[in-house]
């Protein structure tokens, strides 16, 4: 069948010094035959119609490839934040594993600086609006006043807002440590998963997010 469209090709430049010749229903229906050959061909060849379907569907499959990685990424960040949440009401009904005693200990201390700190970022909270409105006040009263614009004021509210700045930051970074070390709990719970209903929910939610993040980890080994 190649070997008839080939040859049918090789009439193309005879038919084309010949036109002029020909009538015309003649030539397009001789056009027609040799249109017709190479569609049939193209019909037979398997590995031709394959590697031509292939070709179309890379942008559609790379494309699809990205949206499960994307769904995968989403799943694992899933699970990761279940068992945080595991591990924080494990540590709060003070469940015991060997693995993970030191960091109960730790956890506590951690959170009693936290609630520390928090403690401290509102009254820095409290006096920083306090000596705000203090200044608005002398800025409506006379904005031509000393007062309303004392250098003493204005430094007052700058060191105020850079101690609520730090205080922030402190708190942040004492949350993001608890936070790994309820993910690193919630790990050992979930492995031994001790029969409690409070619980349970979460063994359920973890399995689920479990469950789709195989399932995505299996599509995108088959891309």
């Amino acid at each position: 069948m190649l070997e008839t469209a080939s040859q049918a090709l090789g009439l193309f430049p005879e038919l084309e010094a010949r036109k002029s010749g020909l009538p015309f229903w003649l030539f397009y229906l001789l056009l027609s035959a040799i249109l017709l050959l190479l569609f049939i061909n193209f019909l037979q060849n398997k590995n031709l119609r394959q590697k031509i379907s292939f070709i179309l569907a890379g942008p559609r499959r790379r494309l699809d490839k990205l949206r499960t990685e994307v769904q995968l990424r989403r799943e694992i960040e899933k699970k990761e934040e279940l068992l945080r949440e595991l591990g924080k009401l494990a540590a709060g009904k003070k469940l015991k594993f060997p693995e993970v005693e030191d960091i109960l200990s730790e956890i506590k201390l951690l959170e009693e600086e936290s609630y520390r700190l928090q403690g401290l970022w509102h009254e820095t909270y409290r006096n920083l609006e306090r000596l705000k409105l203090e200044k608005r006040k002398n800025l409506a009263e006379n904005s031509s006043s000393k007062g309303a614009n004392s250098p003493s004021l204005d430094g007052q509210i700058k060191n105020l807002e850079n101690e609520k700045k730090l205080l922030e930051d402190r708190i942040l970074a004492l949350n993001e440590q608890l936070n790994h070390y309820h993910l690193s709990i919630g790990r050992v719970v979930n492995k031994y998963r001790p029969d409690y209903e409070d619980l349970a929910f979460l063994y359920f939610q973890v399995d689920k997010a479990e469950k789709a993040i195989n399932e995505l980890e299996t599509k995108l080994k088959n891309f």
